[in-house]
């Protein structure tokens, strides 16, 4: 990557910054409530543009897909930032048992004069790239291979089965 995509790159996301500040503050103003406190990552992978985490008592975590980011610029900062910052502020506002993309978020949408659709539609070929590692794992009827994210799961304790013989999963061929 060149210096001019590194500059673009770290534009974006301080606009991306700016631009999630200054909703959650229009929303504060609007609805009456302190600025909610938030915290910023740009460390999504994959497809999702963006997330959020509600972990108490800890303040709300947005993410954002960097290389969506960078790949969608302005879209990706008129649809994106608004649709995590509505999840805060909607959550903030409304309760923690609003449906995640009903009728409250898509109040907040609208206020943001944002496009309510639940789902992006950008390019996501090279953010989906990555390829998960498969490991070997056996039972007693045939070969299994896992994802990392199984096989890591395992390692932690918990198990797999076949859903032919119903034996638990072992790792390693035959």
């Amino acid at each position: 990557m060149g210096q001019g995509a590194c500059d673009d790159s770290t534009r974006l996301i301080s606009e991306a910054q700016r631009c999630t500040y200054a909703l959650l503050q229009q929303a504060a103003t609007h609805f009456r409530i302190p600025t909610p406190e938030v915290e910023i990552r740009f460390d999504l992978r994959g497809q999702a543009a963006g997330q959020v985490r509600f972990a108490a008592p800890r303040c709300p975590l947005i993410r954002y897909n960097a290389l969506l980011l960078r790949e969608n610029g302005i879209r990706f900062l008129a649809r994106t930032v608004p649709h995590e910052v509505a999840h805060v502020i909607a959550r903030g506002v409304f309760g923690p048992h609003i449906r995640p993309h009903g009728a409250q978020w898509r109040a907040v949408m609208d206020l943001f004069g944002a496009d309510n659709r639940r789902c992006h539609d950008y390019d996501t070929r090279r953010a989906s790239a990555r390829r998960l590692t498969r490991y070997p794992y056996h039972c007693a009827c045939r070969e299994h291979a896992l994802t990392s994210i199984r096989h890591h799961r395992i390692l932690a304790g918990q198990r797999y089965y076949c859903r032919h013989c119903g034996e638990a999963l072992q790792l390693g061929g035959h």
